[in-house]
């Protein structure tokens, strides 16, 4: 976390609504994004947002190191996006990730600064087939998945935001990936885009 951020979670603690107002700038479209990958309703991911900013304000005192605002906060969108996300709806892709947040999502895939033409159109289609599996996974898969590679958030960190053992969050994280190349190497994501392999 930078000085400026850290002043502001400071201040927004002491209750300087103009501290706040610039972390929910700071913060509301990573949310937002967040909220909607896990429940994949536009309207219900801005109340969820809403929802989240409201309890931060509120339970302000309750958080008693300014370092831990970002797992903080990312805890209470989460529960309460499990809350209110129970229904389960198709994720409309260009809603919620353009090329860099989908790029996020791969940072394994070696990239070298200087790629050609070539190399950026491959490491784009494979980041956008990977959203593609990322979306069909079961919300518990998707969560973590998006915490820790799109959030870059480490094991301990998903754990305290989701409530869950850190070994269950290692178990899941190693399950979604196994479920996720199982998908790409099946081609499942070329078929449901209609896409053909010869």
């Amino acid at each position: 976390m930078d000085e400026r951020t850290r002043a502001y979670v400071e201040d927004m603690i002491r209750g300087d609504e103009p501290a706040f107002d610039n972390l929910y700038r700071s913060y509301s479209g990573k949310l937002y994004r967040m909220a909607f990958f896990i429940t994949g309703d536009k309207y219900e991911s801005e109340d969820i947002l809403q929802e989240t900013f409201v309890k931060c304000f509120l339970h302000r005192n309750e958080l008693r190191n300014p370092e831990r605002f970002e797992s903080w906060i990312y805890r209470i969108l989460v529960r309460t996006a499990w809350k209110t996300g129970k229904k389960k709806r198709e994720l409309s892709l260009d809603e919620i990730v353009d090329r860099n947040d989908a790029s996020g999502l791969s940072r394994s895939i070696d990239r070298d600064d200087q790629a050609g033409p070539l190399e950026l159109v491959m490491e784009s289609e494979t980041a956008s087939e990977l959203m593609v599996a990322v979306k069909k996974l079961d919300q518990k898969y998707r969560t973590v998945v998006l915490l820790y590679y799109y959030n870059e958030l480490g094991t301990k960190e998903i754990a305290r935001i989701t409530g869950l053992f850190e070994g269950t969050v290692k178990s899941r994280l190693f399950k979604a990936r196994k479920l996720l190349r199982e998908s790409l190497e099946t081609g499942q994501w070329a078929e449901e885009r209609g896409i053909c392999h010869e």
